[in-house]
């Protein structure tokens, strides 16, 4: 009878500490625990761990403009070491010039010409004149333009001050000695009128009166009544009866007064067209619709047209004053001429309109106007005509056609050492002394506005600067790298 017997499995180690390998028939069944759990997790996170692994391979499979080489594979020199601080010197100050001209642009402006329709508008005039030998008695400020209308002795927005020949202006003192003179002089003229009228008279104000039962007794009062109403009082002399019983009518022309000078400031409001604005010699006045100066030619020589413009604008006061052309314009008048002359300055007004620009605007202003400066530049050429002049008079018992030919001989000698016995004379020419300003108005306007290059164009440009430094430098590296291996190769 035989009998078989199964030999139990014998435990076997393996060398080096291996734990020793048992069959699945030995392995024995456990329950899970929290440990199980936790490896279920870890399973989790490994499959979203593949999933980034498998995202960013699909990233950097798209990495073909900046592949990037480990730093094993790569070698630092010398040479690319100079290269690299080339490379920033140069990248420094491109990056400065391209800052500064960005804010050199954006500091700049634009000027874009346009036709002018703006009509009925008025415009400025500011004035500071200093005449150094002219009696402010003696200045009277005109205006008149193509349109017809007149202003004749300007004062309501004028300013007159006294000077002394040396340019000091008079002291509180020397005014109030003028001013009692003046006022006594006139009392006495007052008292000696009122004697032959009876003593209930009131003279009548010619509609010019702010009550009904206002007199005016005298000339002057009349001429005060029509300028508070701003009438004009030049035809008063010839019809008002009190300056007929004064004599004014028939006034002779007021002689010049001499050891004194006058400085003018102010402004005056004008029609926006072509026109004039002077101070001559003599009073201005409107005659049979024709502007003419009453004055004493034998006097005129007395009349010093001697001025320095201290300021002459046309727009708003305070507003690009600074850089008019007529600014610190000194005229001097010499014996030669007689001490006196005709200035003409000729000028050409442009409209100008600053836009958006608020360093020349008030908070008013920019509420009032939208950010738009209006006001006006200008140009000038000149003219001076002396008072006196030469001329060569004829000999006795010459014609004009003799002395013609005798002029035309002394011209031809030259500097020959030809001789004449005609003698140089001096002559007063045909002028009216005094100073005047002829403006046009252009009917073209400037629109200046301020540059505004975006910062974003500033990143632009230094991205490129930066970007192309980098690329040229690495070329012109590579291109030497590239020769000395030829060379080492040779």
């Amino acid at each position: 009878m035989s009998s078989s017997f199964t030999t139990p499995p014998v435990a076997s180690y393996g060398y080096g500490g291996q734990q020793p390998a048992t069959s699945p028939e030995a392995t024995l069944r456990r329950r899970p625990t929290a440990n199980t759990s936790s490896q279920a997790t870890n399973g989790n996170g490994s499959t979203r761990t593949r999933k980034a692994m498998v995202s960013s391979s699909v990233v950097e499979k798209m990495d073909f403009m900046f592949p990037k080489v480990h730093q094993d594979f790569t070698i630092q020199t010398d040479r690319g070491g100079a290269a690299s601080l080339v490379a920033y010197v140069l990248i420094a100050i491109l990056m400065l010039a391209e800052t500064i001209t960005w804010i050199g642009q954006n500091s700049s402006t634009t000027e874009h010409i346009s036709i002018d329709t703006s009509l009925g508008k008025r415009m400025r005039v500011n004035i500071n004149i200093t005449f150094p030998a002219l009696a402010c008695d003696d200045l009277h400020v005109d205006a008149m333009d193509v349109a017809g209308d007149s202003q004749i002795n300007v004062a309501d927005t004028l300013v007159k001050r006294k000077l002394h020949l040396d340019g000091r202006p008079l002291s509180l003192e020397e005014i109030k000695v003028e001013t009692n003179t003046h006022r006594q002089n006139q009392e006495a003229r007052e008292r000696l009128m009122k004697e032959s009228l009876p003593e209930n008279y009131c003279g009548p104000c010619y509609g010019a009166q702010e009550e009904d039962h206002e007199c005016c007794n005298t000339c002057d009062d009349v001429i005060d009544a029509y300028n508070k109403k701003k009438w004009r009082a030049d035809s008063l002399f010839l019809t008002a009866e009190q300056c007929i019983r004064e004599g004014r009518d028939k006034k002779e022309p007021k002689l010049m007064t001499k050891g004194q000078g006058c400085q003018l400031s102010g402004y005056m409001s004008v029609n926006r067209v072509a026109g004039n604005f002077h101070v001559a010699m003599g009073e201005g006045i409107e005659r049979n619709g024709r502007h003419i100066h009453t004055f004493v030619p034998e006097d005129a020589p007395n009349f010093n047209a001697s001025h320095v413009i201290h300021e002459l604008s046309f727009g708003p006061d305070g507003h690009q004053n600074n850089g008019s052309p007529l600014n610190s314009v000194t005229k001097i008048v010499k014996e030669e001429h007689g001490t006196t002359g005709l200035f003409q300055y000729f000028i050409k007004v442009v409209p100008t309109n600053y836009i958006g620009m608020d360093d020349m605007l008030t908070e008013s202003d920019s509420e009032q106007t939208g950010g738009v400066f209006e006001t006006n530049r200008y140009f000038y050429t000149e003219r001076f005509r002396p008072l006196m002049g030469e001329d060569i008079l004829e000999e006795l018992g010459h014609g004009p056609h003799e002395a013609a030919d005798e002029k035309r001989k002394i011209v031809n000698a030259g500097s020959g050492g030809g001789h004449s016995n005609k003698d140089h004379h001096r002559i007063q020419n045909s002028v009216l002394p005094g100073v005047f300003f002829i403006y046009e108005i252009y009917p073209f306007a400037v629109e200046i506005s301020k540059n505004s290059v975006p910062f974003t164009h500033l990143l632009i440009r230094l991205m490129a600067t930066v970007g192309g430094v980098f690329t040229v430098v690495k070329l012109v590296d590579s291109v030497w790298e590239n020769s000395q291996d030829r060379q080492r190769g040779r």
